[in-house]
């Protein structure tokens, strides 16, 4: 099906746009009905906000040092009191269910974004207008009404129109108004429009929902900024912006070789239900380099989903490949160093990345496949680590001779008689630097990794989890947390300073109980994770946050 049927605005979008965002469905009323209960007392926040401003400004409060600037705001703000909600912007000509997409016109952005009603959009600035005695000045264009908002001095603009059915917004070049303004109006469409169901198929292919997804196309940026004759730097070169021949002929072909490894970003939704959202991001790569990353990962699990645990991590990565990986291309850019002015500050990095990987390695380091860990507690407002509760497993080829090269450099640690597949023996509290008499920390060992339990109750268990395995679905580094009590403990430690709260802000000339938005945002987190994956497509980032 073409992906016009779905999002019409599409059809505005012309083939060779560097970078795109768009919709093909909007999420479903009952689930946005979901969150906007949950973003209830934020709003009502705003709503304190709104009307404290209002009243700032009519007591001459506001400082804005300008008059018109005061009324225009308060006039905007007068039309969205009381109407912070779904009905109140379906009454402005608002909806939260419509279709929108950003792309650009060259490397110049437009946003387009469906109406509810564009007849009630234009009551309410005919309002604004009214009540502020501030006109808002509307030019033409073969019949078709816009806005223009520039600076004195600025070569660009801002175009904004309200059309048929959505509203459009773009910045251009002042004075080649002829030139864009039949596609940015509607008046016509490209010639080479978006190819029907590109954005379909990237979903396909990526995994992603219907609700938003996207891409930045490297190489085309690349093109809009050397290419003489591209949109882009022909705008440019007019605005006094860019000259092609001060341009050092290395910056174009270093540019596009770097875009031979690196072609393509996407994004994109993929769920949104009323209890988690999850987010996907790739960096794509070409087949060798993405060939030569997924070999860096190993068969360490990723993090746990244990709710009953406040936050899980794991690494999973050969370290030891990482360091030749990581070596054998410090050398190779050493050997070959960027012409490209702009770059140039990069070489020295570069040789002295070089210089230290080409030392020999740390055993230990060549050793280490990666890490778990799983906390139970840990208050981060004292910072005390005898209230920690969790457990830590080092991944590695040979912990044997881990722990034989401990036992010669750390006093003391000779006397931690582990054996592999041995039960858990207690920390000597030589080696500790917790020693409190209800502090209790454990080792143990399996054939490929060395685990620790730390604090009350988390020996039992600890020979299972060292022993876990399970499919790392080339998932190299991958958390699970609460959310929300990760985000409890950061507001203990921001109270712990001095002059924070609601007194060290203007929030509270504006009526907002900062406290209240806090605690509310705090209650609705459920727990949270991330993934990184490396494969021979690239980079992957899997984010996902639930909610109560």
């Amino acid at each position: 099906e073409p992906d016009t049927a779905s999002n019409p605005l599409l059809r505005y979008v012309p083939a060779d746009t560097p970078f795109l965002m768009a919709n093909l469905d909007t999420v479903p009323m009952e689930v946005t009905d979901s969150y906007l209960l949950r973003m209830s007392p934020f709003l009502d926040q705003f709503q304190n906000a709104l009307q404290g401003f209002r009243s700032e400004i009519a007591s001459g409060q506001a400082e804005l040092n300008d008059p018109q600037a005061e009324a225009v705001l308060d006039a905007v703000l007068a039309e969205f009191d009381g109407k912070l909600s779904r009905e109140g912007l379906e009454s402005l000509g608002f909806s939260l269910e419509q279709m929108s997409v950003f792309y650009g016109h060259g490397l110049f952005p437009v946003l387009r974004a469906g109406l509810a009603d564009p007849d009630d959009v234009r009551a309410m600035i005919a309002r604004v207008e009214t009540n502020s005695g501030v006109p808002v000045p509307e030019e033409t264009f073969q019949g078709i009404n816009y806005w223009r908002a520039a600076g004195d001095d600025s070569p660009m603009g801002i175009y904004m129109a309200i059309l048929e059915d959505h509203f459009v917004m773009s910045a251009a070049p002042l004075g080649r108004e002829p030139e864009f303004l039949p596609r940015l109006l509607g008046l016509e469409t490209p010639r080479d429009a978006l190819a029907p169901g590109t954005l379909a198929a990237l979903n396909r292919d990526k995994g992603f929902a219907p609700y938003g997804s996207g891409y930045i196309d490297l190489s085309r940026v690349v093109d809009e900024l050397f290419e003489a004759d591209s949109l882009t730097a022909t705008w440019m070169m007019d605005m006094g912006e860019f000259d092609p021949a001060a341009i050092h002929p290395a910056c174009e072909r270093e540019a596009r070789l770097i875009t031979t490894f690196v072609p393509r970003m996407v994004a994109g939704t993929t769920e949104v239900v009323a209890e988690r959202v999850g987010v996907r991001y790739q960096l794509e790569t070409n087949p060798w380099l993405g060939g030569e990353l997924a070999r860096l990962v190993g068969d360490v699990p990723p993090a746990s989903t244990d709710p009953a645990r406040m936050a899980s991590f794991s690494l999973n990565l050969q370290m030891g490949r990482v360091a030749t990986f990581m070596r054998e291309s410090a050398n190779a850019m050493a050997a070959v160093p960027f012409q490209c002015p702009q770059l140039q500050e990069l070489n020295a990095q570069v040789q002295q990345m070089a210089e230290t990987l080409n030392r020999p390695m740390p055993p230990f380091i060549g050793n280490l496949k990666g890490l778990r860990a799983e906390v139970s507690e840990f208050d981060t407002t004292t910072m005390d680590p005898s209230g920690m509760r969790g457990r830590l497993a080092l991944e590695m080829e040979s912990p044997q001779m881990v722990i034989g090269m401990a036992s010669m450099m750390i006093p003391g640690f000779e006397e931690l008689q582990i054996e592999p597949g041995g039960d858990p023996v207690a920390v000597p509290r030589e080696i500790m630097t917790v020693v409190t008499p209800e502090f209790e920390a454990y080792a143990v060992m399996s054939s490929d990794a060395i685990g620790l339990s730390l604090g009350k109750g988390e020996k039992e268990g600890l020979k299972d989890f060292l022993e876990a395995r399970g499919d790392a679905d080339a998932i190299f580094l991958s958390a699970d947390y609460d959310a929300g009590q990760v985000a409890r403990m950061q507001r203990k430690q921001m109270e712990a300073y001095e002059g924070y709260g609601a007194e060290s802000t203007n929030y509270a000339a504006l009526d907002m109980n900062v406290e209240a938005m806090t605690e509310a945002y705090e209650a609705m987190l459920g727990r949270a994770r991330f993934e990184l994956r490396l494969t021979e497509d690239g980079l992957t980032i899997d984010n996902r946050q639930e909610f109560r």
